[in-house]
């Protein structure tokens, strides 16, 4: 599928994606896109729903977005093909995929990025959203992103159309998927600060800051407050994660005083 006789192909990145993965794949089947589920080891049913909407199935060995987005926009698709690559939490409407094919067919750009329409809890949200607007359809044959704090951005003087229809995001998966993810969110931090790769937003998540502003900036800049319970529950969605950010990064700086200690207890001398 794609527009003016370009092939369009979708790749969705999937680890145990069973809560989203039906509305992400009949967004697509609607739309007539083939699609690709690159899957890094799922245990749970999203291989099944996946073949079941007879979708191929690759086995991928998943590192970061910022490899999979190389993999699939330089290495799998040609040049003169397009590709669509999202999460399967993430929702495209076949407004938004024919405007964005639309501009890279016919524009002189590489990359469509649309805003962000964020869910919270099943529930949509008006205001209050602090999701930055997504690279989600690429021309094939060259590669974007570079590495930005604990995820990939793109690199600059890259040729970018910004669309009018927005991408949706709705996650579906228990709260404490939520959680894990945070904490691998912080995990790759404190790996990054070992390695003094730290990036200006990395350096403030390593104080309380944060803690304070991120939930502050949804819940009343953005207009979170007016959003009701889903403003409220984003909200505090926020403060956790940038919490788990923050007490990951002071229990890792007391490991060698803690380690200090027991050797002195244990040491008789």
């Amino acid at each position: 599928s794609g527009g003016a006789g370009v092939k369009l192909t979708a790749y969705i990145l999937v680890k145990n994606e069973e809560a989203n993965l039906a509305n992400c794949l009949g967004a697509l089947h609607q739309a007539g896109v083939p699609t690709i589920i690159l899957d890094s080891g799922s245990t749970d049913r999203s291989r099944e729903i996946a073949e079941q909407r007879g979708c191929e199935v690759e086995r991928y060995r998943y590192r970061d977005h910022l490899e999979a987005f190389r993999y699939i926009c330089a290495v799998r698709t040609r040049r003169d093909h397009l590709a669509l690559v999202l999460d399967a939490d993430m929702v495209v409407s076949r407004e938004l995929l024919s405007e964005a094919q639309a501009l890279l067919v016919h524009g002189n750009v590489d990359v469509a990025v649309a805003p962000v329409r964020m869910y919270w809890n099943g529930l949509p949200m008006c205001r209050g959203s602090l999701c930055p607007p997504k690279p989600f359809l690429f021309r094939g044959g060259a590669h974007y992103f570079g590495p930005l704090g604990h995820g990939e951005g793109l690199i600059p003087g890259t040729k970018v159309v910004v669309t009018r229809h927005a991408l949706v995001h709705n996650d579906l998966k228990p709260f404490e998927a939520y959680l894990a993810s945070q904490v691998r969110y912080a995990q790759n931090l404190l790996c990054r600060r070992a390695l003094g790769k730290l990036s200006w937003r990395d350096r403030l998540r390593t104080t309380p800051f944060m803690m304070l502003v991120s939930p502050a900036v949804s819940y009343l800049l953005r207009g979170g407050i007016f959003a009701g319970k889903t403003g409220l529950g984003y909200a505090l969605d926020r403060l956790i994660a940038e919490a788990i950010m923050y007490r990951q990064h002071i229990a890792a700086e007391n490991v060698p005083v803690a380690k200090s200690l027991a050797i002195r207890v244990s040491d008789p001398n």
